[in-house]
């Protein structure tokens, strides 16, 4: 699960980019330092070209953090291009990220009212021709042309709407409010600074950009609950410069509870707070039912009699069973696993029966378990067999849809006891759930039992192409900022 927070981390600074044969001629070159609180923790690149002949422009973005989990240094290098005409007029767009060997490669090719988007992560790549938005949108340089445009003619606030492939084929809302102005030296040059206040429709994060008056983005900063990120220009040779020290993340963020908890209790009840004051937002899914108080808090039930209900729309939605490049149930890897799995139980067996043989079967396949492998997908964990808390969930997702059971990922937090501090600690965690006979069943394949009371729902996700950045970018919003406290458990239920 800190890998996924690892990689909202680069999807939070949106980058876009790629390459293509052609003579280019180079418009602008801005290297940055990247920092999470105040601690280099890599570096970023930005180049815009211009093609001679056509004039179409290509933006091409780079950007490598490293982080820390439990000692475990992670690097990812995220690349991307988008590739539009001088008109502004939207031609291609290609993304790859590489996670410590894990490659994830998305393109999307415009065409008409459609767009071809093809998906890999160590399977076979999925193709989709998907509706192209019929709202009005720009792409990276027509935003900066609007910006500067705006900006120049004295504007305190902008609204406009663009497409990112980390967020999926649909429209993104971004409003820019100005702060204020500043001199500083940038680059060795004293530059008039102007800041803006920055939120759009897609992430729950606030941030501030700096400008120069010619649009030259200076840096950025953002507070993601885990510390704050921050983006600043500088000459290439600094922006490479050693990362001293990797920040660590994952012990920083644990949660101890108000009190120990028996992890073999068949109920827990537990009010879960933020640390600022602000409303906490939860969900009433699989086995945890959760009720608004009028402080803001939420207080959750852990029932591991219970299943929760699946909605009309979660019936009859095919994504639960689709193919995503995270989470392929028709990869071929992934259907020997799950094939043999089946093959142990009985012609007779129930959905049920069938899943729970699923989560054990991954368990166990999973033979190297540790920190080291940074978000893998079904695909690649089916065929390299390691990972931690996210490679055993959606493994778990892609063995179920093979089986034709639907499924999805679940965030959260998850118990652990005698760790990390004396009440023990909540954890950043990945599990999965399955749709059977109506309900949403929760299903822990780290576990050497199918589930426990020990864990806290934050967000669910389909594992989608489209959905999956922006579904799971919602515990941007509660991570760093839970405390819980636990009211009661009951392991003798009647």
């Amino acid at each position: 699960m800190m890998k996924m927070i690892h990689k909202l981390i680069v999807l939070l600074s949106i980058a876009l980019s790629s390459a293509t044969f052609a003579d280019w001629n180079t418009l602008e070159d801005h290297w940055y330092s990247v920092s999470i609180d105040e601690a280099k923790s890599g570096w970023a690149h930005e180049l815009v070209e211009v093609e001679d002949g056509t004039g179409n422009l290509k933006t091409t973005k780079v950007q490598t953090i490293a982080l820390s989990r439990a000692g475990f240094e992670i690097t990812i290098t995220v690349n991307s291009t988008f590739l539009e005409s001088a008109e502004g007029k939207p031609i291609s767009v290609e993304t790859s990220q590489n996670a410590m060997g894990q490659i994830q490669k998305t393109s999307w090719i415009f065409q008409g009212d459609t767009i071809r988007t093809t998906t890999e992560a160590g399977g076979t790549p999925i193709v989709k021709d998907v509706p192209l938005p019929k709202e009005n949108w720009l792409t990276p340089q027509a935003v900066k042309r609007l910006f500067v445009k705006k900006m120049q003619e004295g504007a305190n606030a902008i609204t406009y709407q663009t497409m990112s492939p980390e967020l999926g084929p649909s429209v993104v809302t971004v409003v820019m409010t100005k702060k204020g102005e500043s001199t500083q030296n940038i680059l060795g040059k004293e530059t008039i600074v102007s800041s803006w206040e920055t939120v759009n429709d897609k992430m729950p994060i606030i941030g501030t950009e700096y400008y120069s008056p010619v649009g030259v983005s200076i840096g950025s900063s953002m507070n993601a609950g885990f510390g704050a990120i921050e983006n600043s220009i500088m000459s290439k040779h600094e922006a490479l410069s050693p990362v001293n020290e990797v920040p660590e993340l994952m012990v920083s963020l644990f949660v101890e509870p108000s009190e120990p908890i028996d992890n073999k209790a068949t109920e827990l009840s537990m009010i879960v707070k933020s640390k600022d004051g602000t409303e906490i937002t939860l969900p009433s899914v699989g086995s945890q039912r959760a009720t608004a108080n009028e402080d803001g808090s939420v207080t959750i039930v852990v029932d591991l009699d219970y299943s929760g209900e699946a909605t009309k729309e979660e019936l009859a939605d095919e994504t639960y069973l689709s193919a995503s490049a995270i989470c392929d149930g028709t990869d071929e890897a992934v259907i020997a696993i799950a094939t043999e799995a089946i093959q142990s139980l009985p012609e007779d067996a129930s959905d049920l029966q069938k899943a729970l043989q699923l989560r054990k079967t991954v368990n166990e396949y999973i033979d190297e378990k540790g920190l080291s492998t940074a978000f893998a997908s079904a695909s690649q964990t089916a065929r390299d067999r390691k990972g931690d808390c996210s490679e055993h969930g959606v493994l778990l997702c892609g063995v179920l849809r093979a089986s034709g059971i639907p499924s999805r990922g679940v965030m959260g937090m998850v118990y652990v006891p005698e760790y990390g501090a004396p009440n023990g600690v909540f954890g950043w965690h990945m599990w999965s759930q399955a749709l059977i006979d109506g309900k949403w069943v929760d299903l822990d394949a780290t576990l050497s039992v199918p589930f426990t009371v020990g864990h806290i729902t934050t967000i669910t996700t389909s594992l989608s192409d489209e959905e999956f950045a922006t579904e799971t970018s919602g515990i941007l919003s509660t991570i760093g900022n839970i405390e819980v406290d636990v009211i009661s458990e009951d392991s003798n239920k009647e």
